[in-house]
């Protein structure tokens, strides 16, 4: 027993030598580069150079920003290469690409690794990261500590610290460079203080190709970055088209068919007052809706048979049927008009229609039209840049007991027997969301009665209840 002790003991000995050999290595490294309270001040970094690649200075941007997000943009003779990670997605554009592509696989894994292991903020002792200290190796700038370092999805780097300053000196990882995954390598060079940190400001990567050096010219610390350039871009409108190619086109998307489309049901779930609850929507030819919401067991309703708006609303004493103003539910009116995709028919109706240029929605670019109903009303409508469906409409107006700028986002469509279907719709006035809807299955051309959209009449006073 004395025996097994001792031997227990100096195994464990042997482990905590071993730990506290990598925990010295750690320390040293992190203190080398600014110190942790340095390290994890840092929010964002920027920064630009020139790249040599076969004869040729590419100019190059770096942006990085916490936790793992990174997006690398060079110049290639007036062609750009984009290789960027958004967190969870990898995504990139090679030069004379017209659009970008998602990364998926063992590229994605090794891109994301990348992107964390390569920010000034990484500490090694991240969660889900496991590095091992494999000894000491002589390499091109002298001896040094030698570490594995393995990414949460299994991506291993070798990390080498030089023994005498605590930089890091060289790394070889996994890398694609566009012909498929291979053993990639680069060496830190010119160390120099920047705000405090110390940052390479060469570094020669190494590949099949050859050599590639990086020359860095200047370092941002914290400089403020739009998120959204992390994130793959989404639909790209034409700047050529005009007017009567954008409307032909959107007649088009919709489809004959969907103009056979008489009755719309749907369900699916809405989020209001910070619940998200069950719901069930109707829509029929021309302006006739119903939302009908299970608000944990009370049941609301808003409704519009093309002549009366009403609703049951227990929460705000509304419990029998109840009139209200049109323009209370102008936002869901106004949503009959994307089910139906009323801009085909905009000269019949009296809409005049004029192309304002093309900007942003979400991370789509979109073309937005200026509608003047015959009414005199204005409403600025957005087109998708590639598939012409209705993705926003801006107008003034109420919507139950709000008013102000409302604006109707929607997106993720489906095509139900012809129609296409929008999967998300959110309602903001005044820049507030007040209201999404999310639809997860629909039906074109449902049996619904018409007298469903009729505000029933009062209660007869003879009988418990409303008539509903």
């Amino acid at each position: 027993m004395v025996a097994l002790a001792l031997a227990a003991v100096a195994v464990w000995a042997q482990e905590e030598e071993e730990v506290s050999e990598l925990d010295r290595v750690l320390a040293m490294h992190h203190e080398a580069r600014g110190g942790l309270e340095k390290l994890r001040s840092i929010q964002s970094v920027r920064a630009t150079g020139t790249m040599s690649v076969q004869g040729m200075e590419a100019p190059f941007t770096i942006h990085l920003r916490r936790p793992n997000q990174s997006r690398v943009e060079g110049d290639f003779g007036g062609m750009a290469l984009i290789q960027a990670f958004d967190g969870q997605q990898a995504w990139v554009q090679q030069p004379g690409q017209p659009k970008p592509t998602v990364v998926e696989g063992e590229p994605a894994a090794a891109q994301a690794a990348d992107s964390a292991l390569s920010s000034p903020w990484f500490e090694y002792t991240e969660l889900g990261y496991q590095v091992e200290l494999a000894g000491s190796e002589e390499i091109e700038s002298g001896e040094a500590w030698k570490l594995l370092v393995t990414a949460p999805g299994g991506v291993t780097h070798q990390v080498f610290i030089g023994a005498d300053d605590g930089l890091e000196k060289k790394r070889i990882y996994p890398a694609d460079f566009g012909f498929g995954i291979e053993e990639a390598t680069v060496r830190f060079e010119d160390y120099r203080e920047v705000d405090g940190l110390m940052l390479a400001h060469r570094q020669i990567m190494g590949s099949a190709m050859g050599e590639m050096p990086l020359t860095l010219a200047s370092f941002e610390i914290n400089p403020e970055i739009d998120p959204d350039i992390f994130f793959m871009p989404g639909q790209m409108a034409n700047a050529a088209l005009g007017l009567y190619e954008i409307v032909s086109r959107y007649r088009n998307t919709r489809g004959a068919s969907a103009a056979e489309v008489q009755t719309l049901r749907a369900a699916g779930t809405v989020v209001m007052l910070g619940f998200e609850v069950p719901m069930t929507v109707a829509f029929a030819r021309p302006e006739s809706f119903r939302v009908d919401i299970d608000m944990q067991g009370l049941p609301m309703i808003i409704a519009y048979d093309g002549e009366t708006a009403w609703n049951v609303s227990p929460m705000t004493g509304a419990i029998d049927p109840t009139p209200l103003p049109q323009e209370a539910i102008g936002a869901l009116g106004i949503l009959s008009d994307f089910i139906w995709g009323r801009l085909a028919d905009s000269e019949e109706a009296g809409v005049d229609v004029s192309l304002a240029g093309i900007e942003k929605v979400e991370r789509d670019e979109a073309y937005r039209l200026d509608l003047v109903t015959e009414d005199g009303e204005a409403r600025s409508l957005y087109l998708g840049g590639e598939d012409f469906l209705e993705r926003r409409i801006v107008f003034n107006g109420s919507f139950l007991g709000s008013t102000g700028e409302i604006e109707v986002t929607i997106g993720d469509y489906t095509d139900a027997g012809g129609l296409m279907v929008p999967g998300k719709i959110r309602i903001a006035v005044e820049g507030l969301v007040v209201t999404e809807l999310r639809i997860q299955e629909a039906e074109a051309g449902a049996d619904i009665d018409p007298a469903s959209f009729t505000m029933p009449a009062p209660a007869d006073p003879e009988t418990p209840g409303p008539a509903l």
